[in-house]
């Protein structure tokens, strides 16, 4: 079960790719998720709280690809770094970072997040599963919310 989540969001992203990858027709990528996709959210967040040290910061992490850490839980890109790459998009920047223009993209996934919100695991006594730093697909998607204002022309569709 632990596995099968990450298996169905990487089945899930690879089958848009395919579509994006034929279309081409996208100027700016929006990613939501957890350690598969965040580029440096965690590490925003253990910041703002004065956390300890996120890993992501020390090496082994990135040392093959980007020679120092990029705040990637990978030795390298990410898939949704080879997205960017695929329609000559800049690698999305972490929201949270709040540095730049996110016209082109930005990225909401943050390692250890879950689907589910806190709530649901206080109110079921899991308590030991959420990471303080970690936020739910809710608080995402409520960045993004907040996001939209700037990137949209018109009130349509908010």
């Amino acid at each position: 079960m632990k596995h099968t989540i990450p298996f169905i969001l990487s089945l899930f992203l690879f089958l848009l790719s395919i579509q994006l990858i034929l279309s081409h027709a996208f100027d700016s990528i929006f990613s939501f998720g957890d350690s598969y996709t965040d580029t440096g959210n965690l590490n925003v967040l253990a910041k703002k709280l004065k956390s300890s040290p996120v890993l992501s910061d020390n090496l082994p992490y990135e040392q093959t690809f980007f020679h120092r850490p990029s705040h990637r839980f990978s030795d390298g890109r990410l898939i949704v770094n080879f997205f960017a790459e695929e329609f000559g998009l800049p690698y999305l920047k972490p929201y949270l970072g709040k540095n730049g223009s996110f016209r082109q993209g930005a990225n909401f996934a943050v390692e250890g997040a879950t689907a589910l919100d806190p709530t649901f695991f206080k109110k079921h006594n899991l308590t030991s599963y959420v990471d303080p730093l970690s936020t739910s697909l809710s608080s995402q998607l409520q960045w993004f919310k907040e996001l939209k204002p700037s990137l949209c022309q018109t009130t349509k569709g908010l």
